[in-house]
């Protein structure tokens, strides 16, 4: 069973979709939608813009994606992929590999479980992208600190550098609970195995980490910054008091000689 999860966008209107999507939908919550499609074909859409497909030619897929672009909220101009498999072998063991699965039976459980994963992996190359675009950003303001002792960014581009940096922040922070394990892997260890077995493939709880760890340094950095321009804007502050004061003094000055 091929499993192949997108990031499409900063996130899907669920209940819209809910609303509008015929399949047979299997589970649903504010967070995720998991629908059959058909026999052995799987779409599983998530709040926070990953979308999975399991079982489904690039043709189905690529239709799905199409009908899903009206409850997108603001759509990623390039989306991101991920591709998986699951291999049914009756009577052999389960193995989790570096880009498949094979398993006894693949049963709902077991592709939901794995198309959870996936969407979670692709999640985290989209932060970790945000998170190198914004470091970035901030690389050319540091440089500008060494080569010309201050920094040339005006007040409203430095409000939306830090808006796009807590966005993106308060976004991770939103979506800590797809770390958790899910409800049906608490009451079956199979499932709880396969779950396992899958995050630390994917390496989730890693490039969690680092992600927090480049935006860490993000916030680091823009509390500097945002300390020299408040002091740079006190500066400008303190000449104008200085200059109306001057002002102030040689009118009376003025007054006083005519």
């Amino acid at each position: 069973m091929k499993i192949s999860a997108f990031y499409l966008a900063e996130g899907i209107k669920l209940k819209d979709l809910k609303n509008a999507y015929t399949g047979n939908l299997l589970q649903s919550s504010p967070f995720e939608l998991f629908y059959r499609v058909d026999e052995n074909r799987f779409l599983y859409a998530f709040d926070y813009g990953a979308v999975v497909f399991a079982g489904m030619d690039d043709t189905d897929t690529s239709k799905i994606i199409s009908f899903l672009q009206p409850f997108l909220v603001r759509p990623l101009t390039e989306m991101l992929r991920e591709h998986f498999e699951i291999k049914e072998a009756p009577g052999s063991t389960l193995h989790v590999g570096f880009d498949m699965l094979t398993c006894p039976k693949v049963s709902e459980d077991v592709a939901r479980i794995a198309m959870m994963n996936v969407a979670h992996s692709v999640s985290m190359d989209f932060y970790t992208r945000r998170g190198e675009e914004l470091l970035a950003e901030i690389n050319v303001f540091t440089k500008q600190m060494e080569n010309e002792g201050a920094i040339d960014i005006s007040r409203s581009n430095m409000i939306r550098f830090i808006g796009r940096m807590l966005n993106s922040k308060n976004r991770i922070i939103e979506n800590l609970f797809i770390f958790d394990s899910p409800d049906l892997t608490w009451d079956d260890e199979y499932l709880d195995k396969i779950h396992q077995g899958l995050a630390r493939t994917f390496d989730i709880q890693s490039r969690f980490k680092e992600i927090e760890y480049t935006f860490k340094v993000i916030d680091d950095n823009l509390s500097v910054f945002r300390e020299l321009y408040l002091h740079r804007e006190s500066s400008k502050l303190e000449w104008i008091i200085i200059v109306l004061i001057c002002i102030e003094v040689a009118d009376l000055i003025f007054s006083k000689l005519f």
